[in-house]
């Protein structure tokens, strides 16, 4: 172990304890006890997570979970991801490459670290990649791979495994994972000497374009909130990502940790991600593969919409989707119109530009 780590253990494990008699390994006090967000939690427990396995390529630990296809993520079954169609999540994403991605075929990747900022200093102490599984039943089911440092000196064996199963697949889905998900990753892997398998890798970054159709209806674009204003996917209990870093350094001290509450938060994260592309593929039908209205503001949703073919100059679409936004506020409740009447206005815009544009192109187009 590094002598810096070694040395933060140590000062934390004081930390922890000063103070307070210990009186029972039951009641030993860590690190993270004392945040109110805590205090409704079961106390921390002891020992190695299970269940947890060593690898079988060496060198760290791994858990493997399978999860059936049609179990719901909120309102959302998981194999709605599979009928995602690649040519509207590239169009939503502005990213034409993405024409080429298999949702079928693509890893779902979350990772837990203990920082935000990239280096030396930061572990990537749990990877997790999901994936599709056609079985030989003929039966589809999602399988959630969690590769779990047990020690610092592990860290070279996992990226090694997460680099090639990267490449292997050619294709990730992330949630804020172009920002960072993948660039922690590949700053470790280039100071492993591992070559990243990143920039040849099709990658669906759901944040983007979910905040674009729907940030400004909501109260941020946290993926929390989107799993509840688009699945219907409440957490409960849910350990609060700034403390998985602390559980992490408490299982390597040997005292009383939270890790698998972490666990459980970053395969939730994991599932999030399966069905919001789902969601995000049915954006432009407005309705999921059983027919039913899509979830979330339908306003909003048309609006952003039509800025978004706005600005490729797709004018009939946009047109179309200025005016489907501005019959839903006319049709809005009159005690509700007054909230609409400023989006009202900016559409109202945004339909005389359209409108101007098609003319010119109509003036320029040969005669038949």
């Amino acid at each position: 172990m590094p002598i810096w780590l070694g040395a933060k253990l140590r000062a934390k494990g004081r930390a922890a304890s000063s103070g307070h008699a210990e009186t029972s390994r039951a009641t030993h006090k860590t690190s993270d006890w004392a945040d109110p967000h805590l205090s409704t939690r079961p106390a921390p427990r002891a020992g190695r997570p299970e269940p947890l396995e060593r690898s079988p390529c060496g060198g760290f630990a791994e858990r493997i979970v399978h999860h059936g296809c049609q179990d719901p993520h909120g309102e959302w079954p998981l194999e709605r991801a599979l009928l995602a169609a690649p040519t509207i999540l590239a169009d939503l994403a502005r990213d034409p490459k993405l024409a080429g991605l298999d949702p079928a075929r693509a890893l779902y990747l979350d990772i837990e670290t203990t920082g935000l900022s990239g280096g030396a200093g930061t572990w990537p102490f749990l990877v997790a990649l999901g994936r599709f599984e056609h079985g030989d039943d003929g039966v589809w089911s999602f399988v959630l791979w969690q590769g779990f440092l047990e020690h610092p000196s592990e860290e070279r064996a996992l990226l090694v495994d997460v680099a090639r199963r990267v490449a292997a697949a050619g294709a990730l889905v992330t949630f804020f994972g172009k920002s960072f998900d993948r660039h922690r990753l590949e700053d470790k892997m280039r100071l492993h000497g591992i070559a990243p398998p990143f920039a040849e890798c099709l990658h669906l970054d759901l944040y983007h374009p979910l905040r674009r159709l729907y940030a400004k209806a909501m109260a941020d674009g946290r993926l929390a909130t989107m799993e509840r204003e688009l699945l219907g996917f409440a957490r409960h209990n849910d350990l609060p990502g700034s403390q998985a870093p602390a559980a992490w350094f408490d299982y390597l001290a040997g005292r009383p940790h939270r890790l698998e509450e972490v666990f459980e938060h970053n395969r939730l994260d994991v599932l999030s991600l399966a069905a919001l592309a789902a969601h995000l593929g049915c954006t432009l039908t407005e309705c999921d593969p059983a027919g039913a209205p899509l979830t979330g503001p339908p306003i909003t949703r048309a609006r952003s919409l039509a800025h978004h073919y706005a600005r490729a100059r797709r004018w009939t679409e946009a047109l179309a989707w200025c005016q489907r936004a501005m019959a839903r506020i006319d049709a809005l409740p009159p005690e509700r119109r007054a909230v609409g009447t400023m989006i009202y206005a900016e559409l109202e815009t945004l339909k005389a530009q359209a409108e101007a544009a098609q003319a010119r192109a109509a003036r320029r187009a040969p005669d038949l």
